[in-house]
């Protein structure tokens, strides 16, 4: 049975921004997009149409006064309606930022579901490049750096092998702590805290009740922000962690991983597991 770690669907992320993006106002600075912060559109057009209005009285015969009467209403009239109408620069300014949110959510959908560094670290400089803030594309951006993160775990772990860590019990000769954490166990009704830890042979939850899973039963191991969702093989089973910080279960994802990889499995294809990191 192949083992299968996945990092949340692209079209999910894309689906929260888009809803964050259409509750957010359409107003912005327009000096963060160099445009003038106080002259605008429509206070320009009225400008204008009054000097027009007035070249027009001048050249209206005053003979006939209902004529003038006519232009200055028509005048009037115009003019309020270019000032409700037509965008001001903030409007303007927030249509623009709209559109760089739009671009940067494309970006981000288009680098697919196996993203390597080079196209993480390229979504980040596109970021900067559209002089996008954090507070704009939180989301995004907490994925995107949960992802490398986990780029620089596994390249670390290819250089290093497991990190060794204090445990929060003894452990049996030949078997090493690769991670801790405090943990909430459980669905919402019937959370349990505790901590998670992986050692070299188990995945053990202790808490207000003791877990034990060899990463032989492992199946496969998913991560929703700050959750980690462990399938066991055979089973209908799952065990679902929430950890403090996307950080933390970034770690215990790819940690067990790299764990249930390695474990000996019945199934003699195991080594072809496939393993999934998607935004």
């Amino acid at each position: 049975m192949n083992g299968q770690i996945q990092y949340g669907s692209a079209r999910g992320l894309i689906s929260r921004a888009t809803r964050t993006l259409r509750r957010q106002s359409r107003r912005a600075d327009p000096r963060r997009f160099g445009m003038p912060p106080h002259a605008s559109r429509p206070l320009t057009l009225t400008v204008v149409g009054a000097a027009l209005l007035v070249m027009l009285l001048a050249a209206a015969p005053r003979e006939l006064p209902g004529v003038a009467s006519t232009i200055m209403l028509a005048g009037a009239w115009l003019a309020l309606a270019l000032a409700m109408l037509l965008p001001g620069s903030s409007e303007r300014a927030g249509a623009e930022l709209a559109h760089r949110l739009g671009d940067f959510r494309n970006a981000v959908n288009g680098v697919g579901d196996h993203p390597g560094r080079t196209d993480l670290e390229g979504l980040l400089t596109l970021a900067r490049e559209l002089e996008l803030q954090d507070d704009e594309v939180a989301d995004e951006m907490s994925q995107i750096r949960a992802l490398l993160a986990a780029v620089a775990l596994r390249e670390e772990l290819e250089r290093t092998g497991l990190p060794t860590v204090p445990g929060i019990e003894a452990v049996p000769s030949g078997d090493e702590c690769h991670f801790v954490s405090p943990v909430r166990f459980g669905r919402r009704r019937s959370d349990q805290f505790g901590h998670l830890v992986l050692s070299s042979g188990w995945l053990k939850f202790r808490g207000p009740v003791h877990i034990s899973v060899t990463w032989s039963e492992v199946g496969t191991v998913e991560r929703a922000a700050h959750d980690v969702i462990v399938h066991l093989r055979d089973s209908r089973r799952i065990l679902r962690f929430s950890c403090p910080t996307i950080a933390d279960a970034v770690r215990a994802g790819v940690l067990a991983e790299h764990l249930a990889q390695a474990a000996p499995h019945d199934d003699p294809d195991n080594t072809s597991s496939r393993y999934h990191a998607a935004l």
